[in-house]
């Protein structure tokens, strides 16, 4: 073998050693994936558009977009399921798993996401929804979140109980039991929870395409004595 056919042979070799090193940041970080895409979904990472296929990875720092008609779930490493509805911008802030202890933060920038939040025992573990007026914290249940058009957060609890609070007050925060809501303004405490009707949970779900999923004859919550949230 020639000199001048080593030579390229080592050069190509570093060319390739150096590509892959480029590319091993993309890839080590998987937080977790896609598993359905329905429409124009994007996402936003290092300020670059990817549009995503199913199987494909979720970083932390990732901002995940959809259209009028998209919507996308994503299952995160210790199986908390994400379903982020139409017309939405949600970013994977912060997660960290680490044996039995996770952290993970998610923020609704602008939309609707149907959370379920895998459960941890471990007292240090949490698991946050944020949004501009609102912060949801849970060790382990679902919840539905939605931003509507007077930029309020409104929450609803599906199951067990979720802590809720507006960032600018955090140290009073309202317990929202299975079955109810409670609703956000900006600059202001959360309201008092109240009941809501099943039916309408899965009406205003199904306007932002996330209703699939939801069980709601499994809802600890009465149609009789309920409040009206449509």
């Amino acid at each position: 073998m020639s000199s001048s056919t080593i030579k390229i042979k080592k050069s190509i070799f570093t060319v390739l050693f150096i590509f892959l090193s480029m590319l091993k940041p993309v890839f080590a970080n998987s937080i977790g994936k896609f598993t359905d895409i329905k429409g124009d979904v994007f996402l936003e990472r290092l300020k670059i558009f990817i549009k995503p296929k199913i199987n494909d990875a979720v970083q932390v720092k990732d901002l995940v977009m959809t259209g009028y008609y998209g919507r996308t779930k994503l299952i995160l490493i210790d199986s908390s399921l994400l379903t982020i509805g139409n017309n939405s911008k949600v970013e994977i802030t912060d997660f960290l798993l680490d044996m039995n202890l996770r952290k993970g933060i998610i923020l609704i920038k602008a939309g609707a996401l149907h959370t379920k939040a895998e459960k941890f025992l471990e007292m240090n573990s949490r698991f946050e929804v944020r949004t501009p007026t609102a912060v949801i914290g849970a060790r382990g249940t679902e919840w539905f979140t939605e931003i509507n058009k007077k930029g309020e957060t409104i929450v609803f609890s599906i199951a067990d109980t979720i802590r809720v609070y507006n960032p600018a007050y955090p140290n009073q925060s309202v317990d929202v039991r299975e079955g109810y809501f409670t609703v956000i303004e900006r600059g202001k405490l959360p309201k008092k929870p109240e009941s809501y009707c099943p039916s309408d949970l899965y009406i205003i779900m199904k306007k932002w395409d996330a209703e699939e999923g939801l069980n709601i004859k499994k809802l600890n919550a009465s149609e009789e004595l309920c409040n009206s949230v449509r």
